[in-house]
């Protein structure tokens, strides 16, 4: 029987487009490119053939989702099903591909919440997902990955979404929710998210692009030139925030004086800097009995094979990037997956491989930004 794994990371479905308004938060308009995506595979596999979709996490970016109207910090299981509703509501089509695709008895599918969706650890989120996407016995063939942020393949092939390789995004799996004081339960949230909550979001309905530019700290320092206001407001949020929720939750001033610039070291240079190659590759260099690593988080596909044979691929993501970095000046990432496939033998290969799909002579312009 043929079977195929695909990974799929970082697509950062929102709330969906409306004709005619601007959503600034919204970054997936490949709903029909996916779907196309699953088809071939499908059609690939055969009748009896078997495709594991793995989503790898940052699927949906809930962090990007309004409650009444703003960006709730403490997050309820109410509210992650709220915010995950409004975002299945808002692509039917993403829907509906992945409620085609279970209907086949052979095939299943694999999720691992990373940082922009962490709301899925609650059950009831889960149960949301399932009722929209796999109703029936098909939700017996959908498993949720919440344990640890590692899925294990039995080749010796690790997935990981890759958050836990940054300090900002790293959340402690045996602690995922906290209570508050009125005994409700709530997200254990790490800096980095609620960074972007009071940060990054707003600024992003300003200029859209934000989040879309790689490295961050060459995007900063080019626009102190060209855009230096917006440039200020960033540094005076983020520097107020990180006072406020970093070094002022400190108990003692002495604690604050001593470890502010092992704060700045690890948290703020950490987020402009980049490194994250690095840091997966050591975490591989590491895992026994593992010679391929599969993450995400990051949005830059890459496909590097060690001397000692041994593979790191990252799956890249589905929103349009602009790369400002000298080695990729200006290359578009987009519509990145990988695939595991398998010979007669059982051996798997693992491929980077983008998604072109069907040549369409024009296409629908959801807004002008």
């Amino acid at each position: 029987m043929t079977l195929y794994r695909l990974v799929l990371s970082d697509l950062h479905l929102g709330t969906g487009t409306r004709r005619g308004q601007l959503n600034p938060l919204e970054d997936f308009i490949h709903d029909d490119r996916f779907a196309e995506l699953l088809g071939h595979y499908d059609r690939l596999a055969g009748a009896e053939g078997s495709i594991e979709l793995i989503l790898n996490g940052d699927i949906f970016d809930l962090l990007k989702v309004k409650i009444a109207d703003r960006w709730p910090t403490e997050v309820t299981e109410d509210i992650g099903i709220a915010k995950l509703q409004q975002c299945l509501e808002g692509h039917p089509k993403f829907v509906l591909a992945l409620r085609e695709f279970l209907q086949k008895p052979t095939n299943r599918l694999t999720y691992l919440p990373g940082n922009h969706d962490l709301e899925l650890w609650f059950t009831g989120v889960q149960e949301l997902f399932l009722r929209y996407v796999a109703p029936g016995e098909a939700s017996e063939r959908v498993h949720f990955v919440t344990s640890s942020d590692t899925y294990y393949l039995p080749e010796g092939i690790q997935v990981r979404h890759g958050h836990q390789f940054e300090r900002v995004h790293r959340v402690d799996y045996s602690q995922m929710t906290r209570m508050r004081r009125d005994g409700t339960e709530i997200l254990a949230l790490p800096w980095g998210s609620l960074w972007i909550l009071e940060v990054m979001n707003p600024l992003k309905e300003i200029r859209s692009h934000i989040d879309r530019i790689q490295p961050l700290r060459r995007f900063l320092w080019s626009s102190l030139l060209l855009d230096p206001r917006f440039v200020l407001k960033f540094l005076w949020r983020s520097s107020v925030y990180f006072f406020r929720h970093r070094v002022f939750t400190m108990r003692a001033w002495r604690d604050r004086i001593l470890h502010f610039p092992r704060l700045l070291r690890e948290e703020i240079f950490e987020i402009t800097r980049g490194g994250y190659d690095e840091q997966a590759l050591r975490a591989l260099n590491k895992i026994r009995g593992v010679h391929t690593l599969i993450v995400g988080h990051s949005h830059g596909p890459r496909f590097l094979q060690l001397p000692n044979e041994r593979i790191l691929v990252n799956t890249g993501t589905w929103v349009k990037m602009i790369n400002l970095d000298l080695q990729y000046l200006g290359q578009h990432s987009g519509l990145t997956y990988a695939v595991i496939s398998y010979d007669g033998n059982g051996k798997p290969e693992t491929t980077l491989m983008r998604w072109r799909g069907a040549h369409e002579p024009c296409e629908a312009i959801p807004y002008a930004d």
